[in-house]
């Protein structure tokens, strides 16, 4: 017998929930860790209960211990009146279980006729953006629709991992998916990406997703990264101050 046959990809529900066309978010590892950490955010802030977890060989098999809770790594909440979605998942997907857990995944989501489901990625960069800017990755009748909110249409976006499959598989079953990106520290870790990707959400679909923790983690990391470039050009400075010393001495 097939390995696969003996651990199948599928979703387990833990509870059952009457679903109303609802909006789905998603966050995955990708080139950022911005879309993780924007749908936890919007887990803890929603107070989003788990409904179900997708099972898989594909799947590492680990578990992720977060808030003295032990919990499967693809994780899949909801809100209680069925209208929003959250799906997350901690770990990376190899290449050769991208699709069949796509679409598995999409399977359970399409029963739910989605409204809308929504990728949410970073665009690293180096050192720590001094504006941000969401763009949206959405066929040519929703950019539209975004553009005219304010979200700026991306020239070009390549999305990879878990949510380029998910994608995907919306293309195929005429969903209406769509990604939506903001530049993020390569280097460091950056909450103004998630507040950016966050007020995002809330200009687009009225969310009201309290940001007030992010923009003061937000506001403390420029402090700090403003300190620290401080005391660097001083140090800087005082170096070439004793160069130049240095080299009067010896005219």
């Amino acid at each position: 017998m097939a390995y696969e046959h003996l651990f199948p990809t599928r979703v387990i529900e833990l509870e059952k929930e009457n679903y109303d066309r609802p909006l789905v978010f998603g966050g995955f590892v990708g080139p950022s860790l911005v879309g993780i950490i924007s749908v936890s955010y919007l887990i803890e802030q929603l107070q989003l209960h788990q409904v179900a977890h997708v099972s898989s060989q594909h799947i590492p098999p680990v578990a992720v211990f977060v808030g003295a809770k032990l919990r499967h790594p693809f994780r899949i909440y909801s809100e209680r009146s069925g209208k929003l979605i959250a799906v997350i998942c901690e770990v990376p997907i190899g290449t050769t279980g991208l699709y069949e857990i796509g679409a598995t995944l999409l399977d359970w989501l399409e029963k739910m006729h989605p409204r809308e489901i929504v990728i949410l990625d970073g665009v690293p960069v180096q050192g720590m953006p001094m504006e941000r800017e969401t763009f949206c990755v959405a066929g040519e009748s929703r950019s539209n629709q975004l553009r005219s909110q304010g979200i700026k249409v991306a020239e070009s976006a390549l999305i990879t991992g878990m949510g380029g499959s998910i994608l995907n598989e919306c293309l195929s079953r005429r969903l209406e998916g769509i990604s939506l990106l903001t530049q993020a520290s390569a280097e460091l870790p950056d909450p103004g990406a998630v507040l950016t990707i966050i007020d995002a959400l809330n200009s687009i679909y009225g969310l009201r997703v309290d940001t007030k923790v992010l923009e003061q983690s937000a506001t403390q990391l420029n402090k700090e990264l403003s300190a620290i470039g401080e005391q660097y050009e001083k140090h800087a400075q005082a170096e070439q101050n004793q160069a130049e010393s240095a080299k009067a001495m010896y005219k």
